[in-house]
């Protein structure tokens, strides 16, 4: 009757996937102060966030401009049921990096349509509703409690912000 089984992960489990983005920060004087005038929303190329810089250079009333790299690395890796936290138990401290802060840390079934990010009791719940109703129907032909299974997915997001200078940006091809 048992099924979908989730099982348990090989050891190369894991990805990372990266993506790197940038805003740029306008200040002007008041008086003996310096004022935030303005953040440009995320810019995803360095050569939009160099061009940005540029034009706001190019305002007398600017004093400073500033750039911030915006790092987000979503962790994925997969685990075995056993995997999951114990019930009313926190996760596993997922690893941070330095400067970076935990946004999100969740759970995933793969194949799961519309399930969306998944407490570990989510997860449990999904499983016990899915063994019942595989065990009301017939296997799909050729299915047995060794053929079926599902991937369990344990996903971390981080996000890493720091200043960064134009010299920094990475060139691309189209770079002048």
């Amino acid at each position: 009757m048992d099924w979908i089984r989730i099982p348990a992960a090989p050891e190369d489990s894991s990805r990372t996937e990266r993506r790197v983005m940038w805003t740029v920060s306008v200040y002007r004087r008041s008086g003996d102060t310096e004022v935030h005038e303005y953040t440009s929303h995320r810019l995803d190329s360095p050569g939009l966030a160099r061009e940005h810089a540029r034009l706001a250079r190019e305002r007398p009333w600017v004093s400073r401009v500033a750039l911030t790299e915006h790092v987000r690395e979503v962790s994925r890796r997969t685990i075995g049921e056993e995997g999951l936290p114990v019930r009313s138990l926190p996760p596993r401290r997922v690893p941070e990096r330095p400067g970076g802060r935990l946004v999100a840390h969740f759970y995933e079934i793969e194949g799961l349509e519309g399930a969306g990010e998944l407490s570990a009791d989510d997860v449990r719940c999904h499983l016990y509703w899915l063994r019942e109703a595989a065990a009301s129907t017939r296997p799909p032909e050729g299915a047995g409690a060794k053929n079926a299974s599902a991937t369990l997915w344990e996903v971390a997001v981080v996000d890493v912000d720091r200043p960064t200078t134009e010299d920094a940006l990475p060139h691309t091809p189209s770079d002048p």
